[in-house]
């Protein structure tokens, strides 16, 4: 029985400090995402620092098992990239809120290595450049938002990888080209918003076999041919 007890008090310290290991690998990364800021010293994210919790003191972080599974700064003043986000560090986010602030670059392609993400707001930002095609690896997808930035170029197709997602928000950028037809395969797309962009050609009529789409927004761009009969209009 001692013995047994013994086992198990072992177990529960290097489970502990595993975790804690974790969390401090986690800080660390973002600490030095942090200093990449222009302004570094943002009020808001004054407690993130390494003397502190990770998981219960920084502002905007939750951890689920001593692990970051949600990080939300959103509307926080942060003006920097996303070009040294620590994205291999994070494993196990979830939840990834960004939305209004004044980040500015590229989405980066590393961003395709978290592969649990299951919401991702980056709008009301300045991000430029093109829709990474390593998007379509977050298959665990359901909230996809990157409205009112500075977007270019087309819409990856690999977007139809994401079979789990119910809502898309592209509006607001300077798209270009064709709405890709493999939008279709989103089976459970509520919302689909893509306005105000520079989207060209017809509408494809895979997006009227979407069957649970309640909410299409396609107005103010260069559209052009007749709306698909798929669509029931």
């Amino acid at each position: 029985m001692m013995m047994v007890s013994k086992i198990l008090s072992l177990l529960q310290f290097f489970t502990l400090f595993t975790i804690t290991f974790a969390s401090t690998e986690e800080a660390t990364a973002l600490l030095k995402w942090k200093s990449t800021f222009n302004n570094e010293n943002n009020s808001l994210l004054a407690s993130w620092k390494q003397s502190s919790d990770t998981c219960n003191d920084w502002y905007g972080v939750v951890c689920f098992n001593g692990r970051v599974n949600r990080l939300n700064i959103t509307n926080a003043s942060v003006f920097g990239t996303l070009y040294d986000f620590p994205f291999l560090s994070l494993p196990f986010l979830e939840y990834l809120e960004l939305s209004m602030n004044n980040f500015y670059g590229t989405i980066p392609p590393e961003i395709g290595s978290l592969t649990n993400l299951i919401y991702l707001d980056l709008n009301s930002n300045q991000i430029s450049g093109t829709i990474p095609s390593q998007i379509g690896s977050l298959v665990k997808l359901q909230i996809l938002r990157i409205f009112h930035n500075h977007l270019n170029g087309p819409i990856p197709g690999e977007i139809g990888y994401l079979r789990a997602l119910a809502k898309l928000s592209l509006g607001r950028n300077f798209l270009n080209g064709s709405i890709p037809a493999s939008l279709g395969n989103l089976n459970n797309l509520s919302y689909l918003y893509l306005h105000e962009n520079q989207l060209s050609d017809s509408i494809p009529e895979e997006i009227g076999y979407i069957r649970s789409l309640t909410e299409l927004t396609l107005s103010t761009n260069s559209l052009n041919g007749s709306i698909p009969a798929s669509l029931g209009i």
